[in-house]
Formats: C-alpha cells, sequence, structure tokens
C-alpha cells in the first residue's frame, strides 16, 4: 500500500526525529557530566586530610545564667559527620575481596542448579 505524506507532515516529523535526537544527545551528556562529578566527589573524598578542629569556648555575657543546649548538639553532629565521612572513605578506599576458584565453582554449580529447576517441567 502507497501513502502519500504531505510535505508539512513530513517536515514536522523530521523536525520531531530532530528533537528526539537532540534530547538523546543531551542526555548522554547530562549523564556523562553527573558521573564525571561523582567520581570526582569520590576521588576526593578518598584523597582529602583530615581537617582539625578545635572547639573554642566563649565567654557568654553577663545577662545570661544558663548554657546553650545547641552548642553541644551541633558539636555532637559534627563528631557524627565526621565519624560517618571516615566510615565512607574507609569504604570507597577498601580493596575488593579476591574471589577464589572454589567460590566461583561453588557459584556456576549454584546457577547450573538454579537453571535446570526453572528448565524442569
Amino acid at each position: 500500500m502507497i501513502r502519500f505524506i504531505r510535505k508539512d507532515t513530513l517536515a514536522a516529523l523530521l523536525r520531531t526525529a530532530a528533537t528526539a535526537r537532540h534530547e538523546a544527545r543531551t542526555t548522554r551528556r547530562d549523564l556523562a557530566e553527573l558521573r564525571n562529578r561523582h567520581r570526582q566527589l569520590i576521588s576526593h573524598l578518598a584523597r582529602r586530610e583530615p581537617a582539625q578542629i578545635v572547639a573554642v569556648p566563649i565567654p557568654a555575657p553577663a545577662a545570661t545564667d544558663q548554657i546553650s543546649p545547641l552548642a553541644p548538639l551541633l558539636l555532637a553532629l559534627w563528631h557524627q559527620a565526621a565519624l560517618e565521612r571516615e566510615a565512607f572513605r574507609t569504604w570507597v578506599t577498601e580493596e575488593p575481596a579476591l574471589v577464589t576458584a572454589a567460590q566461583l565453582q561453588a557459584r556456576a554449580a549454584e546457577a547450573a542448579s538454579a537453571a535446570a529447576r526453572r528448565d524442569s517441567p
């Protein structure tokens, strides 16, 4: 069957195809930039030296009698953030565990038995 396409319909189809190609390229570029930023962040966290931070007490004015509970809370949160950063840095930089031949054989046997169970009637 032969169908005729009008000139303006063909132009609209070509415009739509060009827009789709442009959006696909833009999406790939954005995804590549996001991956690059993640790599840079992990790299920075792995290499960054810990900063030494010292809490310096500042005397309160004579009019205040009680200590603000915000200061110890902020110090506790700061300490928690430092611990989480160190845990993440340790996790990022740890060496992957080597897989032995016995573990590979066990995985292959498990996969074969799973495939046999799946394929059996």
